[in-house]
This record gives C-alpha cells, sequence and structure tokens, in this order.
C-alpha cells in the first residue's frame, strides 16, 4: 500500500491547501526612517500605520479565512487577534487574545490567513500593535 501522503495522487484527488496558502507571502519593505531634528527644536514621533492602511490590509486576506472549516456545532465565531506589524510592513506575531471557544484547527486556519496580510512599512521600528477582532457567522 502507498503512503497516504501519495493516495490522493494515485487516485487522482487534489489535495486541499490550507486556506492561507492561497494567498502571496508579504514582502518585507525598507523600513520608514523618523525624521526631524531635536537640535532644530523639531519632534521625532513614529507615526506609525493609518487606520484605513490596517484596515485595507487586512480587507485584502480576511476573505480566504471564509475557506477555513466551519467548527461543527457554531453557528457563529467571535475571534480577536493581537498582531504585532513590523516596520516593513509584515506581520512579526500574531497571537489569539480570545478564541470565542472555537476549536483550535479552526483559530490557527484564521490565523494563518491574517498573518498574509500585506501592511505598508512604517515608521515604528519596534512594530505597531494592532488588535483585530473577526466575526464570522454561517
Amino acid at each position: 500500500m502507498p503512503p497516504l501522503s501519495l493516495l490522493p495522487l494515485l487516485l487522482g484527488v487534489a489535495q486541499a491547501d490550507a486556506p492561507a496558502d492561497r494567498l502571496p507571502t508579504p514582502r518585507p519593505e525598507p523600513c520608514i526612517e523618523l525624521t526631524g531634528d531635536p537640535e532644530d527644536g523639531e519632534m521625532i514621533a513614529s507615526a506609525g500605520l493609518s487606520y484605513d492602511q490596517v484596515a485595507v490590509a487586512l480587507k485584502a486576506v480576511i476573505q480566504t479565512a471564509l475557506y477555513c472549516p466551519r467548527p461543527d456545532g457554531m453557528d457563529a465565531v467571535h475571534l480577536t487577534f493581537e498582531l504585532l506589524v513590523g516596520c516593513d510592513g509584515v506581520v512579526s506575531s500574531i497571537e489569539t487574545e480570545d478564541d470565542g471557544e472555537a476549536p483550535a484547527e479552526y483559530v490557527s486556519c484564521v490565523s494563518a490567513v491574517v498573518e498574509k496580510a500585506d501592511f505598508p512599512a512604517h515608521d515604528m521600528p519596534d512594530g505597531m500593535p494592532v488588535t483585530y477582532p473577526v466575526n464570522v457567522a454561517w
């Protein structure tokens, strides 16, 4: 008997990729340098990402999360993720703040999709925290 990993190919059945695999992996961009000269009385402060920049990046990927298999017995799921977006525009970490009592496999699937969001570069060298609620109803 062939290994289970080869069985779908031998039977002519395509293996389903994870929903996040449908999305391109974001490429890091050069970080934006802070500008201003304190000696000239100028303040140096990071601007980070605007609400609109965050919304556009997340909106571009979240529909792909609908391909995550619906958890059995659930009509709705309310998740909250805490992202850290590096100054290069790539999500450097993602944690689940609230799993909405959804199974770990579902939360992991949605998290992997959200992690593929492609943000613009920004000027916060230690990254910008973003709280992202995800509400799904079937």
